[in-house]
């Protein structure tokens, strides 16, 4: 089974809820580090807490996230990476909100949880978290 090293980001993120009709402002395009998901019935958008939003304002905002993000470039032939890591989280009780890209993944656990998740993903023996560099 092969190591899996994750990156612990230093950044705090937050997740924002809009209509699904929301126009995003060209200015989030320029933000450090931004995802944004759009499905039938919403428009999701995460951005390091540090970013000034443009208005109008979200629905609803969940801050205090932060984030481990996978340090390879996911095959997507690779199956089970992502089962393997929220896991360990899941049977400590730790949740989780995951993005994935083109190229990685990753992995958000509440602020309050880092310390635990940290220990609890460090005591697994075939993953490695190391701290990253920030986004912004």
């Amino acid at each position: 089974m092969s190591i899996i090293q994750l990156k612990f980001l230093p950044d705090t993120f937050a997740v924002h809820q809009y209509d699904r009709d929301f126009q995003v402002s060209p200015s989030v395009l320029s933000a450090p580090w931004f995802t944004i998901s759009k499905t039938a019935f919403e428009l999701s958008l995460i951005l390091p807490t540090e970013y000034q939003l443009p208005d109008p304002q979200p629905k609803h905002t969940e801050d205090g996230w932060r984030m481990f993000q996978v340090d390879a470039q996911m095959d997507f032939g690779l199956v089970g990476i992502l089962a393997r890591i929220v896991t360990p989280l899941k049977d400590h009780e730790i949740p989780v909100f995951v993005v994935s890209t083109y190229d990685t993944d990753y992995i958000m656990v509440k602020d309050d949880k880092l310390t635990e998740a940290i220990k609890v993903l460090n005591r697994e023996s075939n993953m490695i978290v190391k701290p990253g560099e920030s986004v912004m």
